[in-house]
């Protein structure tokens, strides 16, 4: 009696292995006669099996990466205060500043703009400003190229808007220029003053540069406006965001235009950010008055000013 065939997953790999060959070689495949000991002749690789254990064949399976971490880091320990620092001194808050209380903006054209005539300069005015208002075009040696005054009317809660075309011929290919407006209180003296730097084309195509930040270039913390100054001295504090590298003028300046009294300040080289500065502009009085704080800068390239700023104040000696 023949001993029953027992399939194992070895024979099987076999059985298919010799199918698939002799099917690639087109020759019939032999009959095997397979005796339970057969296994003993295969190659040991040929035996090696799963083990139950494992994931089974029909599963799939992936190699798990280990999840990168940082250092462990140790549990803070709560800091202990120091008995010195727990009195904190009283702090008065300063007054905040205003950046959206502009005198004049310069909308357009942007500083250093490459411009043929005609210009179209557009400004922002205070809101509650009424008077005479004043452009001019100065040219690098000083002379007038454009002139015009007209009066503006106040326009609560909106600023006022000035549009002008602005024509001018020069002698040149080129020159530089600065676009100036200025808003005069009821003598016709200057109450703030703006300006850019142009360079002016007699023909070409214009060039815009964006404008100045929506801010004026003083940032006053004190005096306010109206306020009551008394006592032979005035402290002003705040910030100035220069436009060049000239000295910055204070003034007090009563209603008949006398200078009562004067500060200047040489701030550091101007880097297009804010400097703070704080100084006492001592006065001499008779009885009170009304003034004005000017703070005034001048242009260091043409004759005249950059930047004009002022504050009406109540003085009393």
């Amino acid at each position: 009696m023949k001993p029953s065939l027992k399939l194992t997953p070895v024979l099987i790999f076999i059985v298919l292995l010799g199918c698939s060959r002799g099917q690639t070689s087109g020759q019939a495949l032999p009959s095997l006669s397979v005796s339970p000991s057969a296994e003993s002749w295969l190659p040991p690789q040929a035996l090696t099996l799963i083990p139950p254990s494992q994931t089974p064949l029909n599963q799939t399976t992936a190699t798990l990466l280990p999840i990168l971490s940082e250092t462990p880091t140790e549990t803070p320990v709560p800091p202990t205060l120091d008995p010195t620092y727990l009195n904190f001194p009283s702090v008065t808050p300063s007054p905040t500043l205003d950046p959206s209380r502009i005198l004049i903006r310069v909308v357009a054209p942007g500083p250093m703009s490459k411009v043929v005539s005609p210009i179209d300069f557009v400004a922002h005015l205070a809101p509650d400003y009424t008077g005479a208002t004043r452009i001019e075009l100065i040219g690098e040696n000083g002379a007038e190229l454009y002139r015009k005054i007209f009066k503006t009317f106040s326009n609560v809660g909106y600023y006022t808007r000035v549009n002008e075309k602005i024509n001018f011929e020069i002698k040149g290919a080129a020159e530089m220029a600065r676009l100036q407006i200025s808003t005069l209180d009821e003598k016709g003296r200057v109450k703030a003053f703006n300006s850019v730097r142009l360079l002016l084309q007699a023909v070409g195509e214009n060039e815009f540069t964006p404008p100045y930040a929506v801010q004026d270039r003083v940032l006053l913390r004190h005096p306010r406006s109206g306020k009551e100054i008394s006592g032979g001295s005035l402290p002003v504090t705040g910030e100035f965001w220069p436009a060049n590298d000239m000295p910055l003028i204070l003034e007090l300046i009563d209603i008949d235009g006398n200078v009562l009294g004067s500060r200047i300040l040489q701030l550091a080289p101007a880097d297009g950010k804010f400097q703070q500065f704080t100084t006492i502009i001592p006065y001499q009085l008779a009885k009170k008055t009304q003034a004005r704080l000017v703070i005034r800068q001048s242009d260091d390239r043409i004759d005249g000013l950059a930047y004009l700023f002022s504050l009406k104040l109540q003085v009393s000696p």
